[in-house]
């Protein structure tokens, strides 16, 4: 079976776009790093709230609901970023250890709202104590304008993702 050959001038194509190839150990691209310093800094501060019997995503809740009493679960869906199903467990988990509440809506009957107990408001005092040690470390690595510097270029690329 003979093959056709192409005559003429080849038609242009434009230049696709380089594909993106998964990480390697040579790895040296920005999102590696920026991802390998929040690896890093999470794993410290897992272990350091593990000391105090909370996990990352309890801690965050209950500090959202310090600062937001009466939030809601669509609140911590937003705020934590993890979806609903995660929230309802995490906050039935938090509501069995007696460190939140949950009231109806005066306004919504179907919206529940979520408060600290006391017991949470001593655990999130415990945990603030865990992670100070892990916050210090981190801040102490870079002097202060380096520090803004970092913060600064962090929020630029964060805008620039939008």
């Amino acid at each position: 079976m003979k093959r056709s050959i192409p005559t003429g001038t080849p038609t242009a194509h434009p230049a696709a776009p380089a594909p993106i190839s998964p990480p390697g150990l040579d790895d040296d691209s920005l999102s590696h790093w920026v991802k390998l310093a929040f690896v890093t800094y999470r794993r410290e501060l897992d272990a350091s709230l593990r000391e105090a019997g909370l996990t990352v995503p309890q801690w965050r809740a209950l500090g959202i609901l310090l600062h937001k009493p009466g939030a809601t679960h669509s609140d911590l869906v937003r705020h934590l970023e993890i979806e609903a199903p995660s929230v309802t467990s995490l906050v039935h988990g938090m509501q069995r250890r007696g460190w939140v509440r949950q009231e109806r809506s005066p306004t919504d009957a179907r919206a529940k709202r979520l408060y600290l107990t006391a017991s949470g408001r001593r655990l999130l005092d415990q945990a603030r104590g865990a992670c100070s040690p892990v916050q210090d470390r981190m801040e102490k690595i870079l002097p202060g304008a380096e520090r803004a510097e970092l913060k600064r270029l962090l929020r630029a690329v964060i805008d620039g993702m939008r």
